[in-house]
Formats: structure tokens, C-alpha cells, sequence
């Protein structure tokens, strides 16, 4: 599992009621100093069948911290808080949420300051709590709700089990928040809140726009917040990491190096089906009426495209260079993402997206030309430039990536070393 869980959700035409449950909740949950103590044997069957239907509704939530702890000891104090934090978790959520706002108001756990409530923002002066509500219940916009969790050894280690360290950091990553929504900052409103919850200590991020038509927030936004929030937070272990594993940090470097150095030393091979695509491309080109670009052609000539990517990927020499480029990018994202990532083929993998241009560019400079018997060594050129200039753009974002590469965990040694072990090398 990943050292941090970031979710984001977002209420849409929340009601006044709403809106005030969910701060009332975020802002008043009773204190508890003294963590609850585990309640001992067997989750029972109630809460069992509870907690089995929302994972069935909700797959996502398999990633709490909570339910790793159940699924490994299904006690009843474990069922006990996956149910709480999976009740939580609607509260980001139009659908349900009212079934869920008054078993949520009476759980302990909130960190209160002296204005008996525990809401907080980037100002020094007090949060006035009912105004909050009201204007948050009168705006018509989205409002979003991020969650922020880590393990409680965790959090006592690195300082995040209190609200002010929670507080400054928020307030830090403020301006990153709205850049991300897209939302100006000077139009961005948030609060939050520090609760203090027995195995997995976190925070709620309550935001939205002063102007009710601004911020969306893509997926790809949450995935660099999250990253950005893990940064911060386990600054000084990855700060340790870059000083104690450096060396093995350039042994991951030098390995992939190697790898890809041995697959450009290949030879560029022929392709006689690749030719007969590219050439019947540049035939369909003459007649077309489309804008000579990948993403305005009709559907017959992209699949014509995609085709000879495929093909083209197929050469052993820009076929091994790529497996270098996929195993650097997989290890990269290791040490953040917990989900491994799905190996897509050259055609379809969206960072290389640029040679499907370079295929139409070249169809286009063979469909101009006046071709009689020389047609098939023309379009046997023209291959082999396109496979160097993949050859080329692979090893480049290559050179780049590797720059790049992340922290050593022992996780990241791991797999180095299982990776030497099976080339038969010396560990």
C-alpha cells in the first residue's frame, strides 16, 4: 500500500442541508484525546454483509487504509472503522448522503481549538462558523471534498498528529489546490479539518470558487495533488533515501542504461506489410478531404495509421528499446502509485502519440510523388527513417525520464535485484 490515501469528491446542486451537515461535521466532531481501544473478536455478520454491499457498489474504496486492516483481521473494531470511514466517504457525495449525516455528526475524533469547533483556513483570524455554512450553503457551484490519510505511526513520526502541523501545510499547497481546479486563487475558498482518528489520523479539505462556473478538477489533478501532498509529507524519509540509497539509485540508472545501449546495437529489420500499409496510405491520401492530421482522419486511414505503428513496433530493435523505456517508466511510478500500471503497446501508449504524425507525414511525402516501379523502394526509405526517428524519440524521452528517477525504496531494490537475478547476473 502507498504511504498516503488522497481521494477528492465533489457535491453538485447541494442543498443548504447538506452543505451545513457536512461542515457541522467537518467542524464539531467531538474530540477524543485517548484513542479507542480495538474491540476484539470476529466482525459480525452484519457488518460483514454492510461492508460487502458498498464494496460492491464502490470498488475504489479497496484502496483505504482501513479496509487493508480488515480484510488482514476482520475484528469487529476493524469492521467498525471501515464502516465509519466508508460513511465518511459519502459525505463527498451528493447520492446518500443524508442516510449517512447523523451517524457521521456523533463520531469522535475532531481536534478543536478555543472556538470550540474545528474548522480552519489559511487567515490567523477565527473561523466564524455559522457564516461559513451559510455561504457555502448559498453558492451554486461545485463544492469539492479531499481527504487526506496516513497510518497513525506515520503520522506521529513525521509530525501530522495535530491540526496546526495540517494547517500549515494546507496552507502551503494552497495556491497548488486552485492552480490544479482551475480556479484563480483569489476566487479559491477552503477550509479544513483535523481529525484524529484512531489507526489512520487525516484531514478534510472543504473547497470551491467564489464564481460558481469555475474549477474542474481531471483526474490527472488529483493524481499530482496526491503526489504533491506524499512529497511534502514524507520529505525527510525521501531526503534519508536520496542520502543512503544514491548509489543504488545509479545502479537502477546504469542497469536500464545498459539495456537500452544493447537494444540500439540491433539492426533495423524489413517489413514487407509495413510497406504495403504505408504505400496504400499514401494512395487514400490523394483523394482525401480531410485535414492531413492524425486526429481528422476518418476512420479507415486511422486504422491504417495505427497499423503501421503497430508494425513498426514490431522491429525487434525499436521493440527492445521500448521494453527499456516501459521498464524505467514502471519504476518511476513505484515509489508513488501503489496500482501497477497497464503496459500499453507503442501505438497506443500516449506519450509516443507524436509518431502517428510522423507516419502521416511520411504517407503524405510518398503521395506526392510521381511513383511508377520505384514505389516499393521508396516506401522501404521511408521506413527505415520512420524506425530511426522512433529509435531516436524512445531513446531521447529515455535520457529524459532517467534524469528523473525517483527515490530508491526497498521495494525499487527489490525488483532490481530480481531483475539482475533473472539475466543471470551477480547480486
Amino acid at each position: 500500500m502507498p504511504g498516503i490515501i488522497f481521494t477528492s469528491r465533489y457535491l453538485r446542486n447541494a442543498g443548504a442541508g447538506q452543505v451545513k451537515n457536512l461542515l457541522n461535521y467537518m467542524a464539531t466532531r467531538p474530540n477524543a484525546e485517548k484513542l479507542p481501544d480495538p474491540q476484539s473478536g470476529e466482525a459480525t455478520k452484519k457488518q460483514k454483509d454492510w461492508i460487502e454491499k458498498e464494496i460492491k457498489k464502490q470498488p475504489g474504496l479497496k484502496s483505504l487504509f482501513e479496509y487493508e486492516d480488515y480484510v488482514k483481521d476482520p475484528t469487529k473494531g476493524n469492521a467498525s472503522g471501515l464502516i465509519e470511514k466508508i460513511a465518511e466517504q459519502q459525505i463527498g457525495t451528493a447520492d446518500g448522503i443524508e442516510n449517512y449525516v447523523g451517524y457521521l455528526a456523533k463520531r469522535p475524533g475532531a481536534e478543536r481549538g478555543e472556538q470550540n469547533h474545528a474548522l480552519w483556513n489559511g487567515s490567523d483570524e477565527p473561523v466564524n462558523l455559522r457564516r461559513v455554512i451559510q455561504e457555502a450553503a448559498r453558492h451554486k457551484g461545485r463544492i469539492w471534498t479531499h481527504v487526506v490519510s496516513l497510518r497513525r505511526e506515520d503520522a506521529e513520526r513525521l509530525g501530522y498528529d495535530n491540526a496546526e502541523a495540517w494547517r500549515e501545510l494546507v496552507r502551503e499547497k494552497s495556491a497548488e489546490m486552485a492552480r490544479e481546479m482551475g480556479i484563480p486563487l483569489e476566487d479559491f475558498v477552503w477550509y479544513g479539518a483535523f481529525h484524529n482518528e484512531g489507526h489512520h489520523p487525516h484531514i478534510h479539505i472543504f473547497c470551491y470558487s467564489k464564481k460558481p462556473k469555475q474549477g474542474y478538477l481531471p483526474n490527472r489533478g488529483i493524481r499530482n495533488l496526491r503526489r504533491s501532498f506524499a512529497s511534502e509529507i514524507f520529505h525527510d524519509d525521501l531526503l534519508h533515501i536520496y542520502e543512503q540509497k544514491d548509489e543504488t539509485r545509479k545502479e537502477i540508472k546504469d542497469f536500464f542504461s545498459q539495456e537500452l545501449k544493447k537494444a540500439s546495437a540491433k539492426s533495423y529489420g524489413t517489413n514487407p506489410r509495413a510497406e504495403a500499409l504505408l504505400l496504400k496510405l499514401a494512395a487514400n491520401l490523394k483523394t482525401a478531404k480531410h485535414k492531413k492530421v492524425y486526429g481528422r482522419l476518418d476512420k479507415e486511414n486511422k486504422i491504417l495509421v495505427d497499423e503501421i505503428v503497430r508494425e513498426l513496433s514490431r522491429d525487434k530493435k525499436i521493440s527492445a528499446q521500448y521494453e527499456s523505456w516501459l521498464g524505467l517508466k514502471d519504476e518511476i511510478l513505484s515509489t508513488y502509485q501503489d496500482a501497477g500500471r497497464a503496459r500499453k503497446s507503442l501505438a497506443d501508449e500516449r506519450e509516443f502519440r507524436n509518431i502517428k504524425n510522423m507516419v502521416l507525414k511520411c504517407a503524405l511525402e510518398l503521395s506526392e510523388q510521381e511513383l511508377s516501379q520505384d514505389r516499393r523502394i521508396a516506401a522501404q526509405t521511408a521506413l527505415l527513417r520512420l524506425l530511426k526517428n522512433i529509435s531516436r524519440i524512445i531513446k531521447e524521452d529515455f535520457e529524459r525520464q532517467k534524469s528523473e528517477v525517483p527515490l530508491t525504496d526497498k521495494k525499487l531494490l527489490r525488483k532490481l535485484l530480481e531483475k539482475k537475478e533473472a539475466l543471470g547476473q551477480k547480486i
